[in-house]
């Protein structure tokens, strides 16, 4: 415990410090700070069992979630970027930490020991952020950048951040072109995804979990619609375990929204996947549907929406039918509590949005859960659906979000879960699960 609030004590003054010495700073390279607390409660899940207090890990959780990112801007002239930047990702109390359970996050063939590489959502000590080379107007209104970075687009369901998890789901070590001309652009990219493994560094285009790449553009047609076609690729990249496997994965499609058409919201997402996986060819879809309405003469202006998210399962015979997601991100579309993605899902949702003051956003969401293709089908180590039920649960999430001032924001989030056709679990009825949370998070700009 007295080592714990040493590092926090000290991260917070080494805040306090660079604060004082970036205001004064006029030179040409800048530095910034971003540090974000957040503290968890959990209870009767963890991210590798539901509902099991004899499987791995508690059900009971109580976690300080520390991510540090520290760096500089470099800018020699008006056209030329050098960015650099260390990531610090700890989390204090998780039950499921590498010290404890250092095989959990491996990936590799079962039952076997070797070769494999780690994924550790939330922990990943020293690691290099981004270490990058931008260039403006090489081309009038384009941008190339190359390095390690990283890239979303548009809702961030094909390619996003993937920035609540600690460690952050998606890094890329590539190098992209954009052309951008006044609300329009489009985007190509290529390279690699990295690993997240506590106990080693990543160097830049070394030990990539899948070589790929895609390509984003929108375009905005007066007032009336916006479209963003999109195509992304994905292989085996070169950590081990990875390069020994044999795929290829396209996704294709095209989003079409509005989010304010005389106070009417439509957002429409459709998505083939298709490619192989070894000898087995792959044809899966998904799609989302969105409407909704804001009442802009109330008090709080609330939004009152409703979304569903198909995706695709199971296999038809030696083809694979089911839909992966690309590159995009996940926690706030398909239940915060992280049970699902976007994968072999049916997900009706009613979402509540209201914004009671100036610096205040409010969101709350009610799921209905059900697995098109449920045979063979296993959730967090623990949860099967009953013999010809489709029928997963319900969740409700409330997510609210407080921006302070400029450089500190605050948010708090909580879950509740209601399982539904499930199979007992340890030879119990399962239970009922909740989440609560509650973040700060800090940027320091030079």
């Amino acid at each position: 415990m007295k080592k714990k609030f040493i590092i926090i004590f000290t991260v917070h003054l080494l805040l306090y410090s660079f604060q004082l010495w970036s205001q004064n700073d006029t030179s040409k390279i800048k530095f910034d700070l971003e540090l974000r607390e957040r503290f968890d409660l959990w209870d009767g899940i963890n991210c590798k069992n539901y509902g099991d207090p004899h499987g791995v890990g508690k059900l009971n959780d109580k976690i300080l979630f520390q991510r540090v990112i520290a760096g500089f801007n470099y800018k020699p002239n008006k056209n030329t970027i050098v960015a650099g930047h260390i990531q610090d990702s700890r989390a204090f109390g998780w039950s499921l930490r590498n010290a404890k359970y250092p095989d959990l996050f491996k990936y590799r063939e079962n039952n076997t020991e070797i070769p494999y590489y780690i994924r550790n959502p939330n922990e990943e000590f020293f690691e290099i952020y981004d270490l990058f080379f931008e260039y403006r107007e090489l081309i009038d209104n384009s941008i190339i950048k190359a390095g390690r970075q990283k890239i979303n687009f548009g809702d961030n369901r094909i390619f996003g951040r993937g920035n609540w998890g600690n460690t952050g789901s998606w890094t890329w070590d590539a190098v992209k072109l954009s052309y951008l001309k006044k609300d329009n652009y489009i985007s190509a990219f290529m390279g690699g995804t990295k690993i997240h493994d506590p106990k080693k560094t990543s160097i830049p285009f070394t030990s990539t979990e899948f070589w790929g790449g895609g390509i984003y553009a929108h375009y905005k047609f007066s007032n009336i619609i916006n479209l963003e076609p999109f195509y992304a690729y994905k292989t085996a990249g070169s950590a081990n375990y990875i390069n020994t496997l044999n795929f290829n994965r396209h996704w294709t499609g095209m989003r079409i929204f509005n989010p304010d058409f005389y106070s009417f919201e439509f957002d429409f997402t459709v998505v083939k996947k298709f490619g192989n996986e070894g000898s087995k060819p792959i044809d899966a879809c998904a799609y989302v549907v969105k409407t909704g309405y804001q009442f802009k003469s109330l008090f709080s202006k609330p939004k009152l929406s409703f979304r569903k998210s198909y995706a695709s399962g199971a296999q038809t015979g030696n083809e694979i039918n089911t839909f992966e997601p690309a590159y995009g991100s996940r926690n706030r579309y398909y239940g915060r509590i992280n049970i699902l993605k976007w994968s072999n899902i049916d997900d009706y949702e009613i979402l509540l949005d209201i914004f009671p003051a100036k610096k205040i956003s409010i969101q709350i969401s009610c799921h209905r859960f059900y697995i098109p293709s449920p045979v063979d089908v296993t959730l967090l180590k623990t949860m099967k659906l009953q013999e010809g039920k489709h029928y997963l649960g319900n969740e409700l999430d409330m997510f609210a979000k407080y921006k302070i001032f400029k450089q500190l924001e605050a948010v708090s989030a909580f879950s509740y879960f209601w399982p539904g056709d499930v199979q007992p679990i340890n030879n119990e009825m399962a239970k009922n699960a909740k989440w609560f949370t509650f973040q700060l998070h800090w940027k320091i700009n030079g």
